[in-house]
């Protein structure tokens, strides 16, 4: 009879917390290219405020580790999938109902698609002389469906899509607000209230085995005769 209420316990448990978002298989369909426009140029417009580039400034500047090659983590970043989930929109806006998690699935395509192009000779990283000459080739990074490639995390892509161009100047403290403004606050807030709750969550259900495992808490009917 113990052994029947433990493992209704283990069934419980994880029903009551919910999946893991990191083992949630999201494919990620976020907008798509302005129409004319690469993947590679929407990116480095939205993201970076740079238009007209050359392609060596796209490497050179998605190289966090300065060691003239592009590695797994350095296109999970340029993608905006270094992280386990898109909070909202993942420019800092946008209803807390819009955030995804992030597969490993949808990682790995994305790895092996640009790797599969670029790296030539398949020892896990881009160098400079391969990029050069995917480039030379006419080779860009492609559209992989998941959006521009929010590289941040949601407070400092709403400060660089936002805050730094309407009031970083001459409203440091946001004394007018836009609807941008307004709905980063809304993120905010929500995010953090679903961050406590899950605290909680866990720490009742937790509360609630570390009770039923006292043998002197366990109800005589459930107990071994």
């Amino acid at each position: 009879m113990w052994s029947l209420f433990i493992s209704g316990l283990l069934i419980f448990y994880p029903l009551v917390l919910g999946d893991d978002p990191k083992e949630v298989d999201t494919e990620l369909n976020d907008a798509s290219p302005p129409k004319g426009m690469s993947w590679q140029s929407w990116h480095m417009k939205s993201e970076h405020d740079i238009d007209g580039h050359d392609t060596d400034a796209v490497f050179k500047l998605h190289d966090y580790r300065h060691v003239n090659s592009l590695n797994h983590d350095d296109i999970l970043r340029m993608y905006g999938l270094l992280r386990e989930e898109v909070v909202g929109k993942g420019d800092g806006t946008g209803g807390h109902d819009e955030s995804e998690g992030i597969s490993q699935k949808v990682k790995d395509k994305v790895i092996s698609t640009v790797f599969g192009l670029i790296d030539s000779n398949s020892d896990g990283e881009i160098s400079f002389d391969e990029w050069q000459k995917f480039s030379a080739k006419g080779g860009e990074l492609p559209d992989m469906g998941v959006g521009v490639g929010h590289e941040l995390d949601f407070e400092a892509e709403y400060e660089r899509h936002h805050w730094l161009k309407y009031h970083a100047e001459n409203d440091p403290d946001v004394t007018i607000q836009h609807p941008e403004d307004i709905a980063h606050e809304l993120l905010h807030h929500e995010h953090e209230v679903e961050h406590d709750e899950t605290i909680a969550n866990k720490r009742v259900i937790d509360g609630f085995k570390e009770t039923v495992v006292l043998i002197e808490n366990i109800p005589d009917l459930f107990r071994s005769k």
